[in-house]
């Protein structure tokens, strides 16, 4: 049975939550409102992320905005993914240093291997894992405050160094399909139509569309819309914008279609979810 255009686009609401799993590929990309830290047990990863491939190894730990579009799409077996999920809202009242902040709002991917010795990441969600499922509220509380002190570490260290131990996962060479979401990732906010992107990976529309919905399970349009969702959750978040001025910086036409895509894909009006963050502060 075919989905209808109305219906959500794989926006999934988990919540606080701490899940241990096999690594897999992904069918479709996906999206959820959460800040997600993730520490893979062995092997590595691949993940379409930004417009990006971006490589994951066991042991490190990866850090984004799970609300942009993000598919596993390689992986070496065997190995067990970890991940923590901590909600949007939680995470900004952290009042975590806003260099921070900003990167993974603004869309980066954040690896780290855990420099101080004695210290390992992969034991750390092991324990929060452990907590999570006691489901002792005590226990509960314990993994937020780690984590909020794991990621100022992030924070502190970034700020250190130039460079900093802190990196946005290497990309690797992009077929067509990915240079697509390449273009997408940094022109959604402009009105491009598909044939836009098609051109950039030298396919005919019909062509580009195919693969797009063979590889993702998307539509051109539908992982445009997604980015420029993200975008305006972003600027919902962290800014004081009117939502008219909020459509039109996302590359909507009219705030009413607006309106409407928002609460489709989010499950509640813009207005609504800029409050909803301002009473969980």
């Amino acid at each position: 049975m075919s989905r209808q255009p109305s219906e959500p686009v794989d926006f999934v609401k988990l919540g606080f939550h701490v899940s241990d799993a096999p690594a897999n590929r992904m069918a479709r990309a996906h999206r959820h409102d959460d800040i997600e830290l993730t520490v893979l047990e062995s092997g590595w990863i691949d993940y379409l992320f930004g417009g990006g491939r971006i490589r994951n190894h066991a042991g490190e730990l990866c850090v984004r905005w799970a609300a942009i579009p993000h598919q596993s799409i390689d992986f070496d077996p065997g190995g067990i993914h970890y991940s923590l999920k901590v909600p949007l809202a939680w995470f900004l009242n952290w009042r975590l240093p806003e260099s921070l902040v900003n990167r993974l709002l603004g869309g980066e991917m954040l690896i780290e291997t855990e420099p101080e010795q004695g210290s390992s990441d992969l034991a750390m969600m092991r324990r929060w894992h452990a907590a999570f499922v006691s489901e002792d509220p005590d226990a509960h509380r314990m993994i937020l405050l780690e984590a909020e002190a794991r990621l100022l570490r992030l924070a502190l260290r970034q700020r250190v160094s130039a460079r900093g131990t802190v990196a946005t996962g290497m990309r690797g060479k992009l077929g067509k399909f990915e240079r697509m979401t390449v273009f997408v990732a940094g022109n959604y906010t402009r009105d491009i139509k598909v044939a836009d992107i098609a051109a950039v990976a030298g396919m005919h529309p019909n062509s580009a569309m195919r693969l797009f919905r063979q590889t993702c399970g998307l539509t051109v349009l539908e992982y445009l819309t997604m980015h420029r969702i993200w975008h305006a959750q972003h600027l919902l978040a962290t800014g004081n914008m009117k939502i008219r001025d909020i459509a039109d910086a996302c590359g909507f036409n009219t705030p009413n279609r607006f309106y409407a895509t928002f609460k489709r894909l989010v499950g509640k009006l813009p207005t609504d979810f800029r409050e909803s963050l301002l009473r969980k502060r």
